[in-house]
């Protein structure tokens, strides 16, 4: 049964993704599709306890380099079924796969542009000064604050981190506060290394 499950679930995830680029990756319940600096992400997320999946979208900021698939921004959803007969799991596993469809279409818009992803994380970060903005929300605002050309902004997110899993990644681009092509250049190179980490294919031009 457990073959048969996995294959009902990928059999819906391929009708409602791959026209949109989406690929599974490996054999995973990872679909992964490809926008250049972040990846749009569809998992169907799997039970420990029962043969069930439930639903999950999200967009991966290849530019953060966390050495991880991160979930940079994750929208759940109500989605569940649990396999009761191939028949029941297989309609279960299509509405869900459509939901996924149509909440990586919506990714795709609110993430259209750098300029918009940039507006989003800062926004994120800037309204949780406390809590988030000392770690990795406001990492990623610093290096969007940069590469946007809003240094002096970027120096203050980044000088303010705290936490240790991300001061020293940012310590490098503190560096190149003052020097724009070095600060786009040593994100294009972890852009790099993280698509080679994942196995993407290399880009053509740099991501900046």
């Amino acid at each position: 049964m457990s073959d048969t499950y996995s294959r009902i679930i990928a059999a819906a995830a391929k009708t409602e993704l791959a026209s949109l680029g989406f690929r599974q990756k490996g054999q995973s319940r990872l679909w992964l599709a490809d926008r250049g600096s972040w990846l749009n992400v569809v998992e169907f997320t799997p039970s420990r306890w029962s043969k069930s999946v439930s639903l999950m979208n999200a967009a991966h900021w290849l530019w953060v380099g966390a050495g991880f698939m991160s979930f940079n921004e994750a929208v759940s959803s109500n989605c569940y079924a649990e396999f009761e007969t191939e028949d029941q799991f297989r309609s279960a596993a299509g509405e869900i796969a459509k939901t996924g469809r149509a909440n990586a279409l919506a990714m795709d818009e609110q993430f259209a542009s750098f300029e918009m992803i940039a507006d989003f994380v800062i926004e994120r970060a800037r309204s949780s000064p406390e809590r988030m903005a000392p770690s990795w929300w406001g990492y990623e605002a610093g290096i969007a604050s940069g590469l946007i050309g809003s240094f002096e902004e970027a120096g203050t997110f980044l000088h303010g981190l705290t936490d240790d899993r991300v001061t020293g990644r940012a310590a490098p681009l503190l560096a190149l506060i003052a020097n724009p092509e070095g600060f786009r250049g040593k994100v294009n190179d972890v852009v790099a290394q993280e698509r080679t980490r994942l196995k993407l294919k290399a880009l053509a031009r740099p991501a900046f």
